[in-house]
This record gives structure tokens, sequence and C-alpha cells, in this order.
């Protein structure tokens, strides 16, 4: 759960269009895990409603503030809690114990102790998060900190995540990756990041995992590695497996994951990439190749094999979630 709420001093700002900064707060499981303070000084109404909305405040706790701007505040899915008044680490507790509610501060304490049933029903919408078996929560999208991109630790609670000597073994490949990557002017493409990555680790042999529904882009792939590299592509079909005891659904010729991952592995690959396979087949695959896989095409039957730009659509996440 995310909550803003605009400052004057230690307090909640009296109005809140006259408040120069904002505190965001991350709430997880009844604790505020992360907090920071943001300027919005001179800011229009409009402004500060767009700042929320990019910055995907669930929660937005204030003094007096105009009704118009609570409607639309609403209608991007923002709960406000107004007419506030109270300190804001007191602000914190009354939201993370469940009994902050409009009028907090004014109303009298004895009302203030009984939890709200408004914000009972926030904290199951948004109190949630997923916990391991010591019990704490990571999500680093929803963390406002974001600390760990200024080089600071952000895992105290994990200790060291970050194994030096661990990655001695893999410092050949870091230091490929990192200097692929430091290309600035970005005209590399995933496909020529592949082969500069190869070329830098020597390998000579790549092994080439496709689903034979994209056999024309596996074919051009496997032309054009065999440029650079010797290169073995093995369809998913391999085998022509047409027995279905074990799954009752099958028609046709089964995808063969294994058997794709056994010929590339007797065969002693380098490195395999895997071209448009099932979810599913692709997990299988991973899991028993012996080489290191990285995946390079991903196949997506609706959307041109470019699944990302569903993210990008409301019509694409509104079926998701309905389907779901």
């Amino acid at each position: 759960m995310r909550v803003a709420i605009p400052l004057f001093g230690t307090r909640v700002a009296p109005r809140c269009f006259y408040s120069d900064k904002t505190l965001l707060a991350q709430i997880i499981d009844d604790h505020v895990v992360s907090r920071k303070t943001v300027e919005t000084a001179r800011m229009s109404e409009e402004e500060r409603l767009s700042q929320l909305v990019e910055l995907g405040i669930d929660i937005f706790v204030c003094g007096a503030i105009e009704h118009e701007f609570v409607e639309m505040a609403n209608s991007y899915g923002i709960r406000v809690i107004q007419d506030v008044a109270a300190e804001v680490e007191e602000i914190l507790s009354a939201l993370t114990g469940g009994y902050l509610k409009t009028g907090y501060g004014f109303a009298g304490q004895a009302d203030d102790e009984r939890p709200s049933s408004e914000l009972i029903q926030v904290k199951a919408e948004y109190g949630r998060s997923d916990k391991d078996e010591e019990g704490f929560g990571i999500d680093c999208v929803e963390c406002i900190d974001r600390i760990c991109l200024k080089g600071e630790s952000c895992t105290n609670v994990l200790g060291n995540i970050y194994p030096v000597e661990e990655y001695e073994k893999y410092h050949h490949s870091m230091e490929v990756t990192v200097d692929i990557s430091a290309e600035t002017e970005r005209k590399l493409c995933r496909i020529a990041e592949f082969i500069y990555y190869c070329l830098g680790m020597e390998y000579r042999h790549i092994g080439i995992a496709f689903c034979v529904e994209m056999f024309r882009e596996a074919e051009i792939l496997s032309h054009l590695l065999k440029r650079f590299f010797r290169a073995t592509p093995v369809c998913c079909k391999i085998g022509g497996h047409t027995q279905y005891d074990f799954i009752t659904s099958a028609s046709g010729v089964l995808c063969n994951p294994l058997g794709q991952a056994r010929v590339l592995n007797s065969l002693e690959t380098d490195i395999n990439v895997t071209v448009g396979l099932c979810v599913g087949c692709d997990i299988i695959f991973s899991q028993h190749s012996e080489a290191p896989t990285s995946p390079l095409f991903i196949k997506d039957k609706s959307l041109a094999n470019n699944p990302i730009s569903a993210l990008y659509s409301k019509y694409y996440i509104d079926e998701i979630l309905r389907n779901a």
C-alpha cells in the first residue's frame, strides 16, 4: 500500500495544496517499510493529481481539500482520507493500526480507538504481501526508497545477497555482459547482443530449441548464427511421438522439450537458445539443458510475438483480469 501525506513541518498540511513537500510511505503487513519526501512547491492541483497517479498512490491523507479533487482522485482509484489533523508519525500509526479515518484528530480519541471499517477494507485490499518462511516481505516494484539504485544496501533483513566470492566463477560472463550493456547508443538489438556475448565467451556451438510454429524465424536465425558459430536447431516435435497415454487432451504430434534437451546435451553445446517454445515446455527444456539457456524469441499468438505490448493495452489488461 502506498500512502501520500502533504506536509506542514512534521504535521499533515491543514490545506494540502499549500504544502511544499509530500511524504510518500510504503506499508506492508501493518509496517511502514520505506518512506521518502518529494517536492510539491508551486504545483497546480492538476499537477499534484498527476503526480499521485504516476507514483501509484493508493491512499492520500490530507487536511482540508476541495470536493472536486476528491472525486477526481477517486476516479483514478486513489482513496482520500481528509480533514485529518495530527503529526505524521501519529497518522502512520493510526493507518497501520486500522483506525485512521476522515476527521481524525478532531473527532476525539474515544472514536479513534475503534478500527474504521473503511480502513479495514483498505488494508484487506492493499495490505497483502507475499512472505517467505522467515516472515519478511520483498516487493521491489512497490518500494519507494529504491536506495539500491544509489548503491546502498536495501536488504538488511536478508543479510548480504551480493556474494562477491560466488561471482568469481562468473567473472568472465559478467565482464562480457557489462561490456555489451555499456554500448551507449543503444543500437544493438537482442540478437546482436547475444552474438556479441557468445563471441566474448568464446562459445563455438549453439543449440536452438525452437517451436515448429516459428520454423521460418528459426531458419533465419540458424543461417545467421552459422556465420559465426556451429549452430544446431532442434524442433519441438523431435521424435514424432503420437501416443497420448499420459496427456488426455493431446492430439497430433506431442511437443518434446525433454527430447530437445537430450539431443543438445548429447552434442555438448556451449549455450542453448529457446525460440518460441510454449509456456511450460520452455521451463522443462531449461531445467534439463546442461548448457546455459537464454530465451531469444517468445511466442505470442495474439500479439505478433511481442508479449510486452499487452502491458500497454487497457483492452488486454482488462481481458486478462476478466478471465483470471
